[in-house]
């Protein structure tokens, strides 16, 4: 993801292992979407999706879309994210996450997202977060 973020230069290691790729950013909507193919090592012992791939995918996808309303030098970090499963996910799903800005504060930040497995139209998990905002000071 390109942006003009001064305090986020240090390379996403994480989100490149895992996979995501963000596909839509829309800042003036405050929304955002992103896509993940399951592979084998996204599973769990039980042969499903583990858990923490999928709120790995709802976080990262949050603070992009967090990112959209924020200044070139200010913060953001997860305070709180709730992660509702609702189907099963498998090897070789391909996973469509979008994201929302239900409120924008000056110093929250609250979200919601769905997310879609092979195009399907009702979700197979949802989510919402909130995120604390540091606006940079002026001198």
């Amino acid at each position: 993801m390109k942006h003009d973020l001064v305090n986020y230069t240090h390379p996403d290691q994480f989100g490149k292992w895992l996979g995501y790729q963000l596909t839509h950013m829309d800042k003036k909507e405050m929304t955002a979407e992103m896509e993940l193919l399951i592979r084998e090592d996204h599973l769990s012992p039980a042969g499903r999706v583990h858990g923490g791939v999928v709120s790995s995918l709802f976080d990262y996808g949050f603070g992009a879309t967090v990112f959209s309303t924020l200044g070139p030098k200010d913060f953001c970090s997860t305070v709180e994210l709730k992660v509702n499963y609702l189907k099963p996910l498998e090897l070789g799903d391909k996973l469509k996450v979008t994201t929302r800005v239900i409120f924008r504060g000056k110093r929250l930040c609250v979200l919601h997202g769905f997310l879609y497995r092979n195009d399907e139209k009702n979700p197979s998990a949802m989510a919402s977060a909130t995120f604390n905002i540091v606006t940079a000071q002026s001198k």
